[in-house]
Order: C-alpha cells, then structure tokens, then sequence
C-alpha cells in the first residue's frame, strides 16, 4: 500500500524563497524512484501552499527526506507547518517524525 502524505504550510516572510525551495524539492523528487507524486499548490490563503506527496510505501518517503534533507531544513526555515495528513503505513521514522508535533493527522487503512 501507498503512503500519502498532504501538508499545509505558512510562509514566515520571503515567499520568493520559498518557491524557489519548493521548485527545488519538486525537481529532486521527480527522479527518486519510488515518488509516484509530488505536487504543490497554492491555496485560497495568501501565503499558504500545500503538497500532495505519494510514495510506493514509508520507507521511499523516508529515503526522499533523506536525499532532500538541505532543501527540507530550508523550507522549515521559510514556512511554518500548518498541518499534515498522512494515509497509510508509518515506519519507526515516519512515527518519530510525527511524536510531538502539533497538526499532523494519521489515517491508517480499514
């Protein structure tokens, strides 16, 4: 089963940067293998995007944090996490990355 993965984030002040980020991160994701999605958009709220990520499985999408860990801790620098969703299956990764944090929703498989 797939993992989706579905974030909000704020830009905290240079929104230019944070697109170049978020372009950045799009790029490198569109050659993992694994990445079946990766897609940004703007929302109805100024300042606000959001991600539809979707990997093959947990740990693909631990391997794509990984790989992108620089552009990562550039966009948490730019824009605050709103909220996030994630559909399916967490690794011992994903749950540490999620324990503590305010916003995040986990949604496992019937």
């Amino acid at each position: 089963m797939s993992l989706v993965v579905i974030c909000e984030f704020r830009v905290r002040a240079d929104e230019a940067e944070f697109l170049r980020v978020a372009r950045a991160l799009a790029s490198a994701a569109a050659t993992e293998p694994g990445t079946l999605r990766y897609q940004w958009f703007v929302t109805q709220k100024s300042g606000h995007y959001s991600i539809i990520e979707e990997y093959v499985d947990a740990d693909t999408a631990e391997a794509h944090n990984n790989h992108v860990a620089s552009l990562l801790r550039e966009a948490f620098a730019a824009a605050e996490l709103v909220s996030a969703s994630l559909y399916g299956e967490l690794n011992p990764y994903l749950r540490d990355w999620i324990s503590g944090r305010e916003g995040i929703a986990v949604h496992t498989a019937l």
